[in-house]
């Protein structure tokens, strides 16, 4: 009987269905997924399979294309422009691909693209200038062996504009490798492992992708691999891809200068 007009309570309220107890009960998704894109390690590992074909379908025309004309194209700083851009694209494209967008909009959205930076991005700011200044200051005082990327190096040895042709990439890796690693990869493997096996991944991913800087130092290998937590932990706290692609940018535009100011 109802306490409070002692009518006869029906079935259905003293013993209401399961549906009716999941509505009222709080959902809680331990995992934030799009809608209609639910990734998983699989889709990720195809990626990567297919992007490593791709490496070496262009790594062979590029060595190919040594045997014609009179200098090699590819040491230029155009030939290293173009090869970089090929495979930016083409990484880009086949992340895409198994993300399963169909158009501009779905894949901005689903990348994280379509989003404002959130507060997180200054974190990523001042945690990539922190690791550049830090590691800089180690290699100006010469205390371990130093390390710089090929395209800084050809970049100070260069005579004329063709020189600046070795910035460009540098500077657009950023808005190709964030949504490549960060935007699909990463949340593909959250879409089956646990943060910390998704992050161990992806710095492993990292260390092939610039492994000869990892070879070179350990500087580089804590530089690097501390960045790559970094923009991992800004990608589980953001829906905003933005916030690792500008971490990204500054990580890699300081190293012009950093060590400059330190000297």
């Amino acid at each position: 009987m109802c306490p409070i007009d002692a009518h006869p309570l029906t079935k259905e309220v003293l013993n209401p269905s399961p549906s009716r107890k999941q509505a009222r009960s709080k959902v809680t998704v331990p995992y934030p997924v799009f809608p209609d894109y639910k990734w998983s390690a699989r889709d990720a590992w195809k990626c990567l399979g297919m992007i490593l074909v791709f490496i070496f379908v262009l790594g062979f025309i590029i060595a190919i294309s040594q045997f014609f004309g009179p200098h090699k194209w590819f040491e230029t700083g155009f030939g290293y422009f173009i090869a970089s851009i090929l495979f930016f694209v083409t990484a880009l494209l086949t992340a895409a691909y198994f993300a399963r967008t169909k158009s501009l909009a779905s894949f901005l959205a689903a990348f994280g693209l379509d989003r404002k930076p959130s507060n997180y991005v200054w974190f990523g700011i001042v945690a990539a200038l922190a690791l550049r200044f830090i590691t800089n200051f180690i290699l100006t005082k010469h205390w371990m062996k130093g390390y710089a990327t090929g395209d800084i190096i050809a970049f100070r040895h260069t005579i004329g504009n063709e020189r600046y042709l070795y910035l460009v990439p540098l500077l657009l890796a950023a808005f190709f490798e964030e949504p490549v690693m960060r935007g699909f990869l990463y949340k593909a493997f959250r879409g089956s492992y646990s943060m910390a096996t998704s992050i161990v991944l992806i710095v492993g991913i990292t260390a092939c992708t610039h492994w000869p800087q990892y070879y070179h130092s350990w500087p580089a290998v804590v530089c690097l691999s501390s960045l790559t937590v970094v923009q991992c932990y800004l990608r589980e706290k953001s829906d905003s891809l933005w916030d690792c692609i500008f971490c990204h940018l500054v990580a890699n535009a300081s190293g012009l200068f950093v060590s400059g100011l330190l000297r």
